[in-house]
């Protein structure tokens, strides 16, 4: 394995990426706090849409850009040269930038045409359509052409760049308004993109100046097949998203309703974003992928997939268990004092976290592999939920739209793809066994928890602390984790943390 993607690289990657990922949780859960406590609901509210809107216009316009990057530029880093890497890069980034000046200009025009969500003020449209611009190349150089060049410590610093300034403007402003908001959002991206485009430029005159010999640039077919598979499903997914979601139902529901959904639906994904397992899979995404490039090795792809989801999956199971046990108190004081009444709600997408992780597992794996044609079929699939729940179910549902429809996704693309990879000889357990023996430790820590008498902010850290012990021991007595696993936390470490059996 050459040093870009080796063990010892990924291990140098994985503790750039935990110091960087401790400033920017706490960024992230201040960014958060803050913003609801600054805004009052209804404008708090139109920040959620508009954000919402970002999110979504970003990965609808993508085309399937990003995964160009992500799949391609490993091996470009591998064997070939600067300046073969440098041109993708820029038209990947060129591409991007032209998309989303068209996207910006329909946003634009569109708060004249009533195509907006009827609780959004058109006012916001411009501050909206100048962030999805600069935000949405940001990401290419950050989020992608880093990442896939294992650049871990110089994303982390751009990412903290951007949540210290929002933080800050948050602490700087009394009795804000959406529009500010959105306005320190432009701000803090506009730093980030000239730090990220910085940072990429350095690391691209290190590389050598000649491609290794006999090398051969992968074709723009090959490219373009990447780019659209990924699209496809890409399409799907961003119809199904948190983002999405919201915007079909700001046409009927309040905005201090869209306020809780948008708060609780945020607290979920920085849940999702700061669990042990996708720590440890944002850094060996691109490994995988460069391993499997250079040793056609399915085994060892398949044992790190399974790994990094059996310990996404261990390390939500404690979370799942506080929110439905202090759900309530969670949601009051992350939000100072508002949002309790969403506990349910809160544990539900929780619960949803696992199929979600498994699905983002599962792309990367069919992405190496190559079935990326049979990803996107089953997503396209998927797309039958989403019509039976949303025509008739949106008013009955109301804000439960969103969890009925995010598992029935889940559930139709995880189960079609599993499937569709055995047919072709690709195994793929799912771990009954250890599902089992963790559901059982974590239903006897919750029912611990539970019992523990007493209210407010004291019993229930006790009653976290004592849940989380017990279902450490249970699951440790269980024999949940395998001697694999062990092997695989001693690799990720470099060290004997575990005694492997001989």
């Amino acid at each position: 394995m050459t040093a870009p993607y080796s063990g010892s690289q990924t291990r140098r990657n994985i503790a750039a990426f935990l110091v960087g990922k401790v400033p920017t949780a706490v960024l992230t859960a201040s960014v958060l706090g803050l913003s609801a406590r600054v805004l009052p609901a209804a404008e708090f509210g139109h920040y959620v849409v508009g954000m919402a809107l970002v999110e979504l216009v970003l990965g609808l316009s993508s085309f399937g850009l990003d995964w160009v990057l992500l799949r391609f530029l490993p091996e470009y880093r591998l064997r070939g040269s600067r300046h073969a890497l440098a041109r993708l890069v820029i038209g990947v980034a060129a591409c991007r930038l032209l998309l989303l000046g068209l996207v910006a200009g329909g946003v634009w025009l569109a708060r004249g045409l009533d195509w907006l969500p009827a609780s959004f003020p058109p006012e916001l449209a411009a501050v909206v359509a100048i962030l999805l611009v600069v935000e949405g190349v940001m990401r290419i150089l950050r989020d992608n052409t880093l990442e896939a060049l294992a650049l871990q410590t110089r994303m982390q610093i751009v990412t903290v760049l951007r949540g210290t300034v929002i933080a800050c403007a948050l602490l700087a402003i009394d009795g804000g308004t959406a529009r500010t908001l959105l306005l320190a959002e432009l701000g803090a991206s506009v730093g980030a993109l000239l730090l990220g485009a910085a940072f990429v430029a350095h690391a691209v005159r290190k590389l050598p100046a000649q491609a290794q010999q006999g090398w051969q640039q992968p074709s723009r077919a090959q490219m373009r097949a990447v780019a659209l598979h990924n699209y496809a499903s890409g399409i799907v997914e961003y119809l199904y998203s948190p983002s999405c979601l919201i915007l079909l139902l700001a046409r009927s529901q309040a905005p201090e309703a869209m306020a809780g959904l948008g708060f609780v639906l945020r607290l979920t994904d920085i849940i999702r974003n700061y669990m042990p397992g996708m720590v440890i899979f944002s850094v060996v995404r691109s490994r995988m992928i460069g391993a499997y490039a250079g040793n056609r090795d399915y085994g060892e792809l398949q044992r790190w997939a399974h790994f990094v989801f059996k310990v996404s999956a261990l390390s939500l199971l404690p979370v799942l268990a506080v929110a439905a046990v202090y759900g309530d108190l969670v949601l009051q004081l992350a939000s100072g004092g508002r949002f309790g009444e969403y506990r349910l709600l809160f544990a539900v997408l929780c619960g949803w976290l696992a199929l979600r992780l498994h699905r983002l597992i599962l792309n990367v794996v069919c992405n190496a592999v190559g079935l990326m044609g049979m990803w996107a079929l089953a997503s396209l699939c998927s797309l039958l939920v989403l019509p039976v729940l949303a025509w008739p179910g949106a008013a009955t549902l109301g804000l439960w739209l969103v969890p009925a429809a995010l598992l029935g996704n889940e559930l139709i693309v995880n189960g079609l793809v599993v499937a569709g990879m055995r047919r072709r000889g690709f195994a793929w357990p799912l771990g009954w066994r250890w599902w089992a023996r963790a559901l059982l430790a974590i239903g006897a820590a919750a029912v611990v928890a539970w019992l523990l008498p007493g209210q407010g902010v004291l019993a229930a850290t006790v009653g976290t602390l004592l849940l989380c012990a017990v279902f450490a021991v249970a699951l440790l007595l269980s024999g949940a984790i395998d001697e694999k696993d062990r092997q695989l936390i001693n690799r990720v470490l470099g060290r004997q943390l575990l005694r492997e059996v001989s």
